[in-house]
């Protein structure tokens, strides 16, 4: 059985359509976890309604604790032998789990994901070039397609998980950019990842309350996370080959947020914070391979220079 895990929060507009392309998969051997997050519009009980509907519809209700909390809790309520997640404002090709599952057992693998299309308010926009391919890739080679963006995202909801990798594994909870935390860690406890370049996933882009829709501090933090990953290479050295990449995706990432900040008129201690962690690890950096051309902006920010 799979376990599709959809936290729901304040999503009323879009919850129904989420939950019939779950109904509609062409494989039909689910629970679907409605994980209601102390919504305080009709998301609640109209995940009520739908699980009245359908006996696969389980649905908790819980105070609100963010969603790596929610994910969390559906990993933890899951109970079949497979993972899913799908966001409560997306929905799915009712072949989505079918494609994925068959992956699985095909390729023998423990991760399996396809790409996805993005719905923005003026255009619909492929991942990818949807060219049908089908690829296999170590848990190293994954984590260098996260860095990238190219075949494997660092997302949680393109995949079907083999339970067994997922547990000890839990997103952080009260961080924005969850997944940038956690994706390489189910890559790294799998021993193959299959991917098919084919959307079978819709991003809905157009919902104003998504994180994705407005900067604010909190988006600092998916530099936290980029310097976690980082930090975890540099101690394996078998991931050494893929080390330098992510150190210039961790630098052009903190100096593009910060860039937003000050476009933004942000302050505040997470900036700070950011600014700080990157100082501290500039020693390390310099024992490893990076993009040199970075250390004069590092120089100006250890003078404090903000105008970047």
């Amino acid at each position: 059985m799979i376990s599709v895990i959809v936290p729901v929060y304040n999503v009323e507009p879009y919850l129904r359509r989420c939950v019939r392309s779950l109904l509609g998969q062409t494989y039909s051997n689910l629970e679907i976890l409605l994980i209601d997050d102390g919504s305080t519009d009709g998301s609640g009980k109209l995940c009520d309604a739908l699980a009245e509907t359908d006996s696969r519809i389980h649905v908790l209700h819980k105070s609100n604790g963010g969603l790596s909390h929610t994910r969390n809790t559906g990993m933890e309520l899951a109970s079949g032998e497979y993972i899913a997640f799908l966001d409560s404002d997306d929905w799915a090709d009712p072949t989505w789990l079918e494609t994925l599952h068959r992956l699985l057992l095909s390729h023998k693998a423990q991760i399996a994901e396809c790409s996805y299309r993005s719905f923005h308010p003026a255009s619909i926009l492929a991942e990818s070039p949807c060219s049908g391919a089908v690829m296999e890739f170590t848990p190293m080679q994954a984590m260098a397609c996260n860095l990238t963006w190219t075949h494997c995202k660092p997302v949680a909801w393109n995949k079907l998980y083999r339970k067994e990798i997922t547990e000890g594994i839990r997103y952080p909870e009260g961080k924005y950019h969850e997944d940038e935390f956690t994706t390489h860690l189910f890559y790294l406890a799998a021993e193959t990842i299959v991917y098919a370049d084919v959307a079978l996933v819709n991003y809905e882009r157009r919902n104003p309350s998504s994180i994705t829709a407005r900067f604010t501090l909190r988006n600092l933090d998916v530099c936290q996370a980029l310097r976690q990953r980082l930090h975890l290479i540099w101690g394996r050295p078998e991931l050494s080959p893929i080390g330098e990449r992510a150190a210039n995706v961790y630098l052009w990432t903190v100096f593009d947020r910060l860039e937003q900040c000050r476009l933004h008129g942000l302050k505040g201690e997470a900036i700070d914070r950011t600014i700080n962690d990157l100082l501290e690890d500039y020693p390390l950096l310099l024992l490893h391979p990076f993009d040199r051309s970075y250390i004069p902006a590092i120089r100006k920010l250890a003078q404090g220079g903000m105008d970047l």
